[in-house]
């Protein structure tokens, strides 16, 4: 009776703090670790065919220029409540709005990305941008993708969904045409108390490769929510 009474308030509390205690990812670097926390971002990655459409990348684009964030020239990554649950995305380029209308891709990035079976994948580009997925065996996919834009007209984008189902991956760019991006083009956006905010930023290095993995990580509440569950669970057994 008590558990249950304790089970209730602590859900209760939760629900009532979901804005302070959110659930992030840990990113692992040659340079270092750090963290990013998850914001929200309605309206995107909610079609089929496994499509990060143009709506989803104006849209975003918009949200983090509101907040200083550049995003031309730019290979964006960042954690978001979307569509699709929590999803690890992608955005490279920032044009806002897009415009495919007569657009001439100038700008190209290589992608291999592998993570758990338990997700879904949403990739999207300018004319002659290529996308692959292979099952790898052991609980793994990975998505290999050439993806191409034309700086200021259009962009390109990739997801991982409902990273809370598959936890860990990898992430590894390639500047298949040594493409001229701004200076330390590649960074990591995180949410905060006053917004979207860069984390972290990057370059490639002189073979024009960047690689990192991620750790999803619940939210603190969470993590005490299922242990007292599992509590709840054991002395059940204990007693039959």
């Amino acid at each position: 009776m008590h558990l249950s009474i304790g089970l209730t308030t602590l859900t209760t509390i939760l629900a009532t703090t979901n804005l302070v205690y959110g659930d992030y990812l840990t990113i692992d670097t040659v340079n270092g670790s750090f963290d990013l926390e998850a914001g929200q971002v309605n309206g995107i990655l909610g079609g089929n065919d496994h499509a990060f459409t143009m709506s989803d990348r104006d849209i975003l684009a918009q949200i983090l220029q509101n907040d200083g964030i550049e995003t031309e020239g730019r290979l964006s990554f960042l954690l978001a409540s979307t569509d699709s649950g929590t999803s690890l995305i992608s955005m490279f380029g920032g044009a806002n709005p897009n415009d495919p209308f007569g657009s001439n891709p100038d700008q190209y990035i290589g992608i291999s990305a592998t993570t758990g079976s338990n997700t879904d994948w949403f990739a999207g580009g300018d004319t002659g941008s290529d996308i692959d997925w292979y099952d790898m065996g052991n609980d793994t996919q990975l998505v290999t993708a050439l993806l191409t834009w034309d700086e200021g007209q259009t962009s390109a984008g990739f997801a991982w969904s409902d990273v809370r189902a598959a936890h860990n991956g990898t992430t590894n760019l390639y500047d298949v045409d040594f493409t001229e991006y701004a200076p330390d083009p590649i960074q990591f956006i995180t949410y905060g108390d006053e917004g979207w905010s860069i984390a972290e930023q990057a370059a490639f290095s002189v073979l024009g490769q960047y690689a990192f993995s991620h750790q999803f990580v619940p939210a603190p509440g969470a993590i005490a929510l299922l242990a007292l569950a599992g509590l709840g669970a054991g002395r059940r057994r204990r007693r039959a």
